[in-house]
């Protein structure tokens, strides 16, 4: 395969992956993380410094053959969003069911990185 195909191959997977979105925010509109996502004007923000302000970060990890996208920006109890470094926010995802299951690593890690796409960025 030459490196022409592979960039085909990417670019469809990217497109294919983008047009699922949607769907798996729909699958997954009752999490905390995903409301904060499809809505973040009705959510508090976290100042992230230089002027800009975070609703949601996400990340992705794996545990025990399991492949995971979940939110590194959580609400707490009192409705203040905070900051967790990754592995503390793995954990307070699996711990609240705060996360969405992927098939395998690179669709867990696309998600994390590309969920925005929703709005149209």
């Amino acid at each position: 395969m030459g490196i022409f195909e592979v960039k085909i191959e990417t670019d469809v997977l990217d497109i294919l992956r983008s047009q699922e979105l949607p769907k798996i925010l729909e699958a997954n509109s009752g999490k905390n993380f995903v409301k904060r996502i499809l809505t973040p004007q009705v959510y508090p923000n976290l100042p992230l410094g230089e002027g800009m302000v975070g609703t949601h970060r996400m990340a992705s990890g794996e545990s025990d053959g399991k492949y995971y996208s979940y939110p590194t920006i959580v609400q707490g109890e009192d409705g203040k969003l905070m900051e967790l470094p990754p592995d503390q926010a793995f954990r307070y995802a699996m711990d609240r069911g705060e996360f969405i299951e992927f098939p395998n690593n690179e669709e867990a890690d696309w998600f994390s990185r590309n969920y925005k796409r929703v709005w149209g960025e």
